[in-house]
C-alpha cells in the first residue's frame, strides 16, 4: 500500500530518469520524508494525514527536479542527444540499405538519373565515363556516378551511427545509465518525431509527385528512387517516434522499486 510519500518518491524519479546518482537521491529524500513523518507522528498525527504534510513541507517533485546541478542535467541531456544522432545516422543507413535495393530492381536512372533536360559539358562526360565505360552513354555514366554516391554516403553514415551506438551503450554498461530528465526525454522525442516525420512528407510527396508528372508528360521516370527511399525510411522513423511519444505521455507514475541497501550493525555479537 502506498502513501503520499511513496507517490511523491515515484513522480520525482519520473522526472529526475534513472541512474545511479537518482537512487541516491531518492533514497535521501524518501529517508527525509520519512523522519518528518515520524516527527509529525510523534505530535500525535495520523500516519496518512503526516505524509501529506511532509511531502507538502518538502515542495513540489518538478521544482525539485529542476534544483538538480545544470551539470547533471547537461550530461543527460548530451547522453540523449548522442543516443538519438545515433539512431539518427542508422535510420539514414537503412534508406542506404532500400536506395541499393531500388537500384538493383529499376536501376540506377530511376534512383539518382538526372531530370529530364539536364546534359553535361563533353570534358564532365568524358569524367563519368571514365569511371563507368560499361555504361553505353553520358546520361547512363552519370546516374551510375550519383546512386554509387548515394548508396555509399548513407551506408557510411549507419556504419557512423552503429559505431556511435556502440560508444553509447559501452559507456551505459560501464558507468551506468545517465539520467536524462522527464521534460528532456519528452523533448527530445518531440523533436525526433517532427523531423523525421518532416524529412519523410517532404521526401517521398516529392518523389511521388515526380513519378506522377513523369508518367502525365509521358517522360522517362528518373531520380525519383532516392527520394522515395529516404522519405519512406523517415516516415517509419517518425511513425515508430510518436508512438513512443504518446506512451511516454500516456505512461502514469508508478512507484519505482528503491534500491535495497545494507542495513546498519546493531553491534558486535555477544
Amino acid at each position: 500500500m502506498t502513501d503520499a510519500i511513496d507517490r511523491y518518491v515515484a513522480q520525482l524519479a519520473d522526472r529526475l530518469g534513472a541512474g545511479q546518482d537518482t537512487w541516491r537521491l531518492l533514497a535521501e529524500t524518501d529517508g527525509h520524508l520519512r523522519d518528518a513523518q515520524s516527527a509529525l507522528q510523534a505530535q500525535g498525527m495520523d500516519p496518512a494525514e503526516a505524509a501529506e504534510l511532509a511531502v507538502r513541507r518538502f515542495g513540489d517533485p518538478a521544482a525539485v527536479a529542476k534544483a538538480r546541478s545544470p551539470r547533471r542535467r547537461a550530461v543527460g541531456l548530451l547522453s540523449g542527444g548522442w543516443l538519438v544522432v545515433s539512431l539518427g545516422l542508422v535510420v539514414i543507413g537503412l534508406s542506404g540499405l532500400v536506395s541499393w535495393g531500388l537500384e538493383a530492381i529499376w536501376g540506377p536512372a530511376f534512383l539518382a538519373g538526372d531530370v529530364n533536360g539536364v546534359t553535361y559539358t563533353a570534358a564532365r562526360c568524358a569524367d563519368f565515363q571514365g569511371f563507368f565505360p560499361e555504361a553505353g552513354s553520358c546520361a547512363a555514366a552519370a546516374a551510375m556516378h550519383h546512386s554509387d554516391e548515394i548508396v555509399s554516403e548513407r551506408l557510411a553514415a549507419g556504419i557512423l551511427g552503429l559505431v556511435l551506438l556502440a560508444a553509447w551503450l559501452l559507456v551505459r554498461r560501464l558507468r551506468g545509465a545517465v539520467p536524462i530528465a522527464r521534460e528532456d526525454r519528452r523533448m527530445l522525442l518531440v523533436a525526433s518525431a517532427v523531423a523525421f516525420l518532416g524529412v519523410g512528407l517532404v521526401g517521398f510527396g516529392w518523389g511521388a509527385l515526380s513519378v506522377i508528372l513523369d508518367l502525365v508528360r509521358g517522360l522517362a521516370v528518373a531520380g525519383v528512387g532516392v527520394r522515395l527511399s529516404d522519405g519512406a525510411i523517415a516516415l517509419v522513423a517518425g511513425v515508430v517516434a510518436v508512438i513512443l511519444l504518446a506512451r511516454f505521455l500516456r505512461r502514469g507514475v508508478s512507484t519505482p522499486p528503491m534500491p535495497s541497501t545494507p542495513s546498519a550493525p546493531t553491534g558486535a555479537p555477544a
